[in-house]
């Protein structure tokens, strides 16, 4: 912590102190206190606690310490709760901190700041805990049933209530009887003036205590089932690493379908949520809700949806032929509208896509058929945005989700397949070495000259002969050839914004096809 920042800390912390002993003093004289906020000596104790703990998760407290007493403990209450909202998948399902915040009561805010910050360090290197509201000790891992919370139903009105489940015997639910949290240490005036390394070994059986509490739920048979119903997104392997952007988009996206309650259902173990979901995806609400999903995640720059193994077995056997190949490929170029037909379609005409379709593969089906369409308004590599679509039969997957890619964002769509024809592509290649002074290149573009872009008729360099060329499928604006130039004079970038956030792409990048700037 910097001095500046231990300046403020300080400050906030008599702050919190003078309330803390004015309540007592109130309380032990019997003396009768209003019920505002500034008046609650639970509050004051509760998110003072949580403020010694990790400070740096209320930085609007940091940078104005001078705020008004109301502001004060409304803007250190707001931080907790406001986190603890966002952190929930599921609308209702209450937060756990792994190490509650009232751990020793007082003795963090009473503590000289640097005294504690050694205490703070040792339990750290102890246990691996580090207390208080930053994401190592309030994350979305620990979202959990009330059932495993407190041993009780989910509040009235939610998934957790509707499903009606009874808590199991001798569940390990967390806040269950015996609990050390060690709330004493704080009042006792020379543990308060006591080493780090006594407050340390002190303060050492409650985080022990609530770390095993905390993985015995974790491993249990019942939440591990339930978080097979979000097991469509990649965030759930590891949601201690999950950012909040990515769990607030999941909720979002879940919230009026199945999967919250599918979850809540999915704690009485004879319940199978897989199955349930595979139902679920197996409808059209189902399929539309994946592609939608899946395009809106892309866009934002979030991971894709992970494909469902289990669909994948029912919808394709063992091969499919020639003649679902020539059916497929008639849809996406019927279906696939504007700008996303070119790639679909290019993708499509590729001999390994052929051989993938005629032998029923569906891994290569599904990645194939997407690993082109790239986003514009992002302007990430092609390579890094593969998306895994639901496997569903071959025509109504192109057809669902060309329709959700499209109304997503800007998409300009670029072949990069072994074996492509796309006219648009290899027009770029020969441009690029024409710039880049080919001297094969020059002397062919006499004989070729829409091959690099350039109006003429396009002549047999063996006969002379005009031919006919094939219409690109996405045409080369001139316009954004012109701005390509003015980009590799300025340094060879390209910006524009998208979605509010301002984008810069690199030269000879999708910004000079699709001439945004």
């Amino acid at each position: 912590m910097d001095r500046e920042t231990k300046r403020a800390y300080q400050l906030v912390q008599l702050r919190i102190i003078e309330h803390l002993d004015r309540l007592e003093t109130a309380q032990k004289s019997k003396v009768k206190i209003s019920s505002k906020d500034v008046d609650a000596i639970k509050k004051w104790r509760r998110f003072g606690a949580a403020f010694a703990w990790d400070p740096l998760v209320f930085k609007e407290v940091l940078e104005e310490p001078f705020m008004s007493d109301a502001q004060l403990i409304r803007t250190l209450r707001n931080g907790e709760e406001n986190l603890m909202k966002r952190w929930g998948y599921i609308k209702g399902i209450p937060l756990h901190h792994i190490i509650a915040d009232r751990t020793g009561g007082d003795l963090g805010i009473r503590t000289p700041i640097d005294i504690w910050e050694d205490t703070k360090k040792r339990i750290f290197d102890l246990t691996g805990a580090k207390p208080g509201d930053g994401t190592a000790n309030l994350n979305a891992a620990g979202a959990f049933d009330e059932l495993w919370h407190q041993g009780r139903l989910g509040a009235k009105g939610t998934v957790f209530a509707e499903a009606g489940l009874i808590r199991p015997e001798d569940f390990p639910y967390l806040h269950r009887a015996g609990q050390n949290l060690a709330e004493k240490l704080g009042k006792d005036p020379k543990i308060v003036q006591a080493t780090a390394k006594e407050q340390a070994e002190l303060l050492l059986p409650s985080i022990k205590q609530q770390q095993e509490r905390y993985q015995q739920v974790l491993n249990s048979a019942q939440y591990k089932n339930q978080l097979k119903a979000f097991s469509l997104f990649p965030e759930f392997k590891d949601l201690s690493k999950a950012s909040l952007l990515e769990i607030e988009e999941i909720e979002r996206s879940t919230r009026k379908t199945p999967i919250p309650s599918i979850y809540a259902r999915a704690g009485f173990l004879i319940y199978d949520p897989v199955q349930a979901l595979t139902e679920f995806l197996s409808s059209d609400e189902g399929q539309n809700w994946y592609a939608k999903t899946t395009a809106e995640r892309l866009s934002k720059g979030l991971a894709p949806l992970n494909p469902f193994e289990t669909i994948q077995r029912q919808e394709f056997g063992a091969g499919l032929g020639t003649q679902a190949y020539e059916q497929l490929k008639d849809f996406v170029k019927k279906n696939a509208a504007g700008e996303i037909i070119g790639g679909l379609y290019s993708i499509m005409l590729d001999p390994e896509m052929r051989k993938a379709v005629e032998a029923g593969d569906i891994n290569t089906i599904t990645s194939t058929l997407t690993r082109d369409v790239v986003l514009g308004g992002i302007g990430q590599k092609v390579s890094e945005n593969l998306m895994k679509l639901l496997p569903q039969k071959a025509a109504t997957v192109v057809g669902s989700v060309a329709p959700a890619l499209q109304a997503a964002a800007p998409i300009a769509a670029v072949s990069q397949l072994k074996g492509s024809v796309d006219p648009m592509v290899t027009q770029r290649e020969a441009v690029r070495r024409l710039q880049q002074g080919s001297t094969a290149d020059i002397k062919r573009k006499q004989y070729l000259p829409q091959a690099y872009g350039a109006q003429g008729p396009q002549l047999d360099p063996t006969t002379g002969k005009a031919v006919t060329e094939p219409q690109p499928l996405i045409s080369i604006n001139p316009e954004a050839e012109r701005r390509a130039q003015e980009a590799r004079q300025r340094g060879g970038r390209l910006s524009f914004g998208f979605g509010g956030v301002k984008v810069t792409l690199p030269e000879f990048g999708l910004s000079e096809m699709l001439g945004v700037n």
